[in-house]
Formats: structure tokens, sequence, C-alpha cells
């Protein structure tokens, strides 16, 4: 015990340093990085109306609350998969609203397309039956999106 404590001290130095350690590091690694903006991101999902042989198409429109888009100042990274019943083959994009679109090969989308734009803006998920695959069964989509924003 006489290695831990000081001949001056109540407490052992181990424990002493020790404390001091963990606040440095509580403090530290709660404040974010010099220049380093804290994230901030919305998800959100949805279940599309159905697309049938005499309405091939449909849109899915997402808009993140205000309370997102008053604390954010411009688009990031956004991350968009989908999937949907029956054998059709969908062709679709999406499109930042009232903006640019981009188009999706597959059902998985990873984009930096919109980024630095107005954070303001909600996204139109925009899909096409490119071929019923021998199919007439009506077709609902379920997509979910992850916006990153910049603060």
């Amino acid at each position: 015990m006489s290695l831990l404590k000081s001949p001056n001290a109540q407490k052992p130095v181990f424990i002493n340093r020790f404390y001091k350690l963990c606040l440095i590091f509580l403090i530290v690694g709660n404040t974010p990085a010099m220049g380093h903006k804290a994230s901030l991101a919305w998800d959100g999902e949805q279940l599309s109306e159905a697309i049938t042989t005499s309405s091939p198409r449909t849109q899915q429109r997402f808009m993140p609350p205000e309370s997102i888009r008053s604390q954010a100042r411009a688009l990031g990274k956004v991350e968009l998969s989908y999937d949907h019943n029956g054998r059709a083959i969908l062709k679709s994009r999406l499109c930042l609203q009232g903006g640019a679109c981009v188009d999706m090969n597959g059902s998985v989308l990873s984009t930096r397309a919109f980024a630095g734009q107005d954070a303001r803006h909600g996204f139109v998920l925009e899909h096409e039956v490119w071929s019923w695959a021998g199919s007439t069964e009506a077709v609902r989509v379920r997509a979910s999106i992850r916006v990153n924003y910049q603060r």
C-alpha cells in the first residue's frame, strides 16, 4: 500500500490520477473536433399505393418534420432502399422536390448528388413498371430513406 499512497496525501496517488484522467476523457470525448459539426439525420419509411397494369407508375413523397428542417442548413448524403411484392421489375429514381433526380440501378441508392442543396426540400421517389415479368399482380413498394444534413 505504500506504493499507492503519497506521503502528504490522504487518497492514493493512483486514484487521484485516475479521476483526473476520467474527467479529461469525458470533457474531450464529448466535445466535437474543431471545425467538425455535429451530425443530424432523419429516417423515413413509407408503403406506396398499388401499382397496377392500368396505373403502372407511383410516387412516394418524403418530407422530414419541421423540427429537423429548422436545424439543418444543407443536405448531405442520402441513402435509400426499397423492396416490393410480386415479380414486376421496376425502374425508379429519387428526385429532390422541385429539383434534380438520380436514377437508381437496383433497389439501393447511396448518393451525395444532393449535397449542399437547401435542407428545406423533401424527396420524391418515382417508380415505373419496366416489365411485369409475366405477372399482373398489383405491386406495393416499401421504401426507407435516411437523409444526413449539414448544420
